[in-house]
């Protein structure tokens, strides 16, 4: 199974293609200032705040966010105006 290493976190291939998603659907732009809206560490990079927050989504049981949908609309909760 691939993983992705980011800040001593591994993320699984499924938890990366659909954090991948969310980043296109949402229009996320790169750069700093999502981490801390997601309860991560603020040094992390919005794209990979994005990819460690989907993991810890998927690990949670039950799963607040059954569905793709249900995810992307806690997703875009957090989400603050200015870094969409």
């Amino acid at each position: 199974m691939m993983h992705d290493h980011f800040n001593g976190v591994w993320v699984p291939k499924r938890a990366y293609t659909i954090a991948d998603w969310l980043i296109y659907e949402t229009q996320l732009q790169a750069g700093h200032g999502l981490a801390v809206h997601l309860g991560l560490n603020p040094g992390v990079d919005n794209h990979n705040a994005v990819r460690i927050w989907v993991h810890r989504q998927m690990q949670q049981w039950p799963p607040e966010h059954q569905t793709l949908g249900d995810l992307k609309s806690g997703f875009i909760s957090l989400i603050p105006s200015e870094l969409l």
